[in-house]
């Protein structure tokens, strides 16, 4: 009998199988899991070669039988095979990743009845119909199969040793319940084989090959350099930290890869060159001296930033003689938008989940899930731990709460990766080695101090005084940047610009363009944001205005001030009555932040001073701030206890809604594109081309604030409650090009 894998294309199940286990064993050989990585591939679909499941593909048995569910069978095959080849203590994380390779790690102990241990046999779910399944495979087929593979024979198993396998895992799962583990060594094994597997699978039932890595010259960069190089005064220290980390590519290896360093240096000083050229010029001396080429991965906070990274990328590659697109992947929820339609789509499907290419630029939205799971966004892990550079940008960004996980996901990473700490005020996510030379006579840009209004209307009348001038002001709500905005707005004051969350990502990006071209030409432009403009967003003003806000992000507005150290420029902290500072930050963060800087501010401070209280302000932060969610997150990866990890987010964000704004043609036609791939009857087809859409759709969509939204809500979007639609004929009741979600319409009329 011929045993299928699948029916369309057609392909049998040893074949399948056999690819698969080749597929996962060279993915996890480099971090010495091979073999259980080939037993992983071996066996993961061996329950398809029950009758049950083959009459399921032939159309003999209707889909969603129970009887030709498929994982339980091969999970504990794959359990016991590792049992019986000395490999007790993988039996475990084997079947885990088996179990669930069409869906999420789940908790061992709510996939493995308790009653395991006392020899029960469960009478529900899977459980229920597995002796069914073990005894319809008392076939030759299933005998012949299991040899073909290479794996132990399965009389033993199909006897009753299945059933003492069970026994043997419900009885760990229920031992790590009551253990004190600390460390991550084995969640990074159950995620490492669940990745693998999962590519492996993907990639045999796709047919999609893994992409050959290259060489990219690390001259490259400074060609790249060398064709944007501006003269200022900051242009000799540029210089010195560029050549400073290329320098530190001379300490021995084994002090950079696997590593962890930190790069830190002023806002200004040219870090995303220099930590490039380190990472391109590692990874040439990595292949020179072991043969490995790991891919440059570059993490930021924002969608907006990695474009900018994007772009210095794309220049180097071209500088290397190189076709960006065949060397680059950019991958974020809107990078599918670029997708062509000429373009295979399984392939660049493949690629955004597996970072197949020599450059990934991303975000931390998409890093951290490759680290903690427990779905699919597990599956570039394996990638990374082959060979990787990974550069994390703006560390600072991220939650306070979670840093007892972050450096114990950074420190514990399985594989040869080689982890950069990038920013300007180094939170210390990961202890490890500087590269960046000292820059000793760095010159100090920009003066902090107390600035004199208390209140947004006196704010605005300030600016009115001093009349149009290159200046930032970044308020602490959307709400606030809105009423300043208004203000300005009613009394005339020209070349003003909002710039918020509240706009949607197509009129963002373009505005940002405009203000760079505007402020490029000398335009005396006043732009009124909130913290949208903070974290790598280059721009620079010669003055600012920054309503009162912790110490990384007055520091974050400060570097939008005077970005050429020209002469000294001005970051005005304003104390503003009713601020909205603590709904967004908290008091921990900003009672620490007043406590350093509020004497300092009254006589003003330089902005390296501020800088060399980073130190102190951070360590007064943690003292203060409960880490609770990031100790029970740690915790829970430690057990492997997934479920707890259920509806985890890097970032806790207060409820909002998607609304999608039929702005123009092309949102009309991307609605017509949605209904139809909505009535696919084909799920998969359906999926695909929902994940195709989806990323254009964010295009034309804001998420305001729930409470928000509720205020001014616009109709359902085909007939989704969760997800809004602002018609074409209804836009100006929404939304405004200017300030974008209108959700109080008094306050625009």
């Amino acid at each position: 009998m011929l045993l299928l894998a699948r029916k369309e294309p057609q392909e049998t199940l040893l074949d399948h199988l056999r690819g698969v286990g080749a597929l996962a064993e060279r993915f996890l050989a480099p971090v010495g899991l091979g073999l259980q990585g080939r037993i992983a591939g071996l066996c993961h679909d061996l329950g398809k070669a029950t009758p049950y499941f083959q009459e399921m593909l032939l159309g003999k048995r209707p889909r969603g039988d129970p009887l030709a569910w498929h994982a339980l069978p091969g999970a504990l095959f794959a359990a016991w095979t590792a049992r019986r080849w000395g490999l007790e203590g993988e039996a475990l994380f084997l079947f885990l990743a088996v179990l669930e390779h069409h869906g999420s790690l789940r908790s061992p102990w709510e996939r493995l009845p308790p009653g395991l241990i006392k020899g029960q046999r469960p009478q529900e779910g899977a459980w229920k119909v597995l002796p069914d399944q073990l005894e319809s495979l008392r076939e030759e087929a299933f005998r012949s199969l299991v040899a073909s593979l290479g794996l132990p024979a399965p009389d033993p198993f199909l006897e009753g040793e299945a059933w003492e396998e069970a026994r043997l895992l419900a009885l760990e799962a229920d031992q790590l319940l009551y253990q004190e583990r600390r460390g991550l060594g084995d969640h990074f094994q159950v995620a490492l084989l669940y990745s693998a597997l999962l590519d492996a699978d993907r990639r045999q039932a796709g047919q999609v090959p893994s992409v050959p890595a290259r060489p990219i010259p690390p001259q490259a960069v400074e060609a790249h350099l060398a064709a944007k190089r501006a003269l200022g005064p900051l242009s000799p220290h540029r210089e010195a930290l560029f050549r400073g980390v290329a320098r530190a590519l001379e300490a021995p290896l084994e002090r950079l890869f696997p590593a962890r360093l930190t790069l830190t240096a002023p806002t200004g000083a040219g870090k995303t060159l220099a930590a490039l050229r380190f990472a391109l010029g590692l990874r040439e001396r990595v292949q020179a001296e072991s043969g490995l080429l790991p891919k440059v991965v570059y993490a930021l906070p924002y969608i907006a930033i990695a474009d900018q990274v994007e772009e210095e990328a794309r220049g180097i590659l071209a500088k290397a003689g190189l076709d960006p697109d065949a060397h680059l992947l950019v991958h974020h929820h809107l990078a599918l938008a670029r997708l062509r339609e000429d373009e295979a789509v399984e392939e660049v499907l493949a690629l955004q989940e597996t970072w197949d290419r020599e450059v990934v630029v991303t975000t931390f939205h998409q890093v951290f899930p490759a680290l903690v799971g427990p779905g699919s966004g597990l599956r570039p892990l394996h990638a990374l731990a082959e060979g990787a550079i990974l550069i994390l940008d703006e560390v600072q960004t991220l939650p306070a709460e979670l840093w007892p996980l972050l450096r114990a996901l950074l420190r514990e990473l399985h594989g040869r990766v080689t982890v950069v700490s990038m920013t300007a005020t180094q939170p210390r996510l990961v202890e490890g080695e500087e590269i960046a030379p000292a820059l000793p006579d760095y010159p100090a840009r920009v003066r902090l101090a107390w600035g004199e209004a208390r209140t947004l209307e006196a704010l605005a009348e300030r600016l009115l005084e001093e009349g149009p001038r290159p200046r930032l002001v970044v308020l602490n709500t959307v709400r606030e940047a809105v009423d300043l905005y208004r203000r300005l707005k009613e009394e005339g004051l020209p070349h003003l610009h909002l710039l918020t969350s509240h706009l949607m990502p197509k009129h963002r990006k373009g505005r940002l363009a405009a203000i760079r071209k505007a402020l490029a030409g000398g335009v005396p432009l006043t732009l009124v944001a909130t913290q949208v403009v903070e974290a790598g967003v280059d721009l620079d003003f010669r003055e600012g205005y920054r309503a009162f806000a912790p110490l990384e992000s007055l520091l974050q507005t400060a570097g939008r001030v005077n970005r050429s150290a020209r002469g000294e420029g001005r970051l005005w902290v304003l104390d503003l009555q009713g601020d909205g500072g603590p709904r967004v930050y908290g008091r921990v963060l900003l009672d620490r932040t007043r406590r350093l800087l509020g004497k300092r501010l009254e006589g003003g401070l330089l902005d390296l001073e501020a800088y060399s209280l980073l130190g102190e302000y951070y360590h007064l932060v943690e003292e203060g701030i409960s880490q609770a969610r990031g100790q029970e997150a740690l915790k829970a990866l430690a057990a492997l206890d997934y479920d707890r990890l259920e509806g985890f987010h890097l970032l806790e964000e207060a409820p909002s809604l998607p609304i999608f704004v039929e702005w123009d043609e092309e949102a009309t036609h991307l609605l017509r594109r949605l209904e139809e791939a909505l009535a696919q009857k084909d799920p998969k087809e359906r999926r695909k081309s929902l994940r195709l859409l989806l990323p254009r759709l964010q295009a034309y969509t804001v998420s305001p604030l729930l409470r928000r939204a509720l205020k001014n809500l616009p109709p359902p979007l085909l007939g989704r409650e969760d997800w809004r639609h602002v018609p074409r004929e209804a836009v100006g009741d929404f939304y405004d090009e200017e300030v974008g979600f209108l959700w109080e319409m008094d306050q625009f009329l």
